[in-house]
Parts: structure tokens; sequence; C-alpha cells
């Protein structure tokens, strides 16, 4: 199977991979176990690493575009940054399906801050003292 999935205990953030070939069932049934998952925090952070696979066809991204519309209630101010290869040329800057939100980057540290913007802000900002 080329797609897999995790959900970080402790964490608001679950990784899905994508390596070619795979199909939507098989995406849409990893997508159905993260958001059925126990340890699935309410403010999930969706990391998608799809640099190990080729761009999705326009019928593809349609039924992803479905997916999500369907379960809007359950991502409602989910984000999710999908890592993509440096070769795609078109890549997704900011998509909004109801309250949840998508984006693509080529940097997987900038997906990161992207994802958990408070995270990074506290860890700049250092320990607090209280």
């Amino acid at each position: 199977m080329a797609v897999t999935w995790s959900v970080s205990p402790g964490r608001s953030r679950a990784e899905l991979t994508l390596i070619d070939p795979y199909t939507f069932t098989e995406w849409e049934e990893a997508m159905l176990a993260i958001l059925d998952a126990p340890a699935l925090p309410e403010d999930l952070r969706l990391l998608i690493e799809r640099r190990g696979a080729a761009r999705p066809t326009s019928t593809f991204v349609g039924c992803m575009v479905n997916f999500f519309r369907a379960h809007e209630a359950r991502l409602a101010g989910t984000r999710a940054a999908v890592l993509v290869d440096n070769g795609v040329t078109e890549p997704l800057t900011d998509l909004r399906v109801g309250r949840f939100r998508i984006r693509t980057f080529r940097d997987a540290a900038e997906a990161v801050q992207w994802l958990d913007p408070d995270d990074n802000d506290q860890r700049r900002q250092g320990p607090r003292n209280g």
C-alpha cells in the first residue's frame, strides 16, 4: 500500500504519506482512519507528504474536494500542509473548503511553521515563568 498515516499522540498533528502508485480509495480510507483515530485532537493539523508522488489528476483533486466537503464539520478549523516536489509547476497557494484550509509547500520547515504558528511563537519566546 502506497498510502500510510499516523497520528502523533500529545500533538495536534497527523501525517499522511503518499507514494506512487496509489488510488483514491486508498487515500480516502487513510483519511477516514485519521478522522476516526481516538487520539485525534479538535485542532487537527495535517501534514501530507506527497514528494514521492506525481501530481494528482483533476478528477482525483475533485474527489478530494468532495471528501473535504462531505467531512467539513469534522475538518472545520483544520489546516493541511501538502509537501510537493520542487518540480511541481503550479502549487496550490491556499484552498479553502468551508473552514478547512489546505496549502502546498516545497519546504518542510515552512509547512510546519504554517501548520503550528502558535508553537513556533512559543519556541521563539522561550519558556514562560509563572
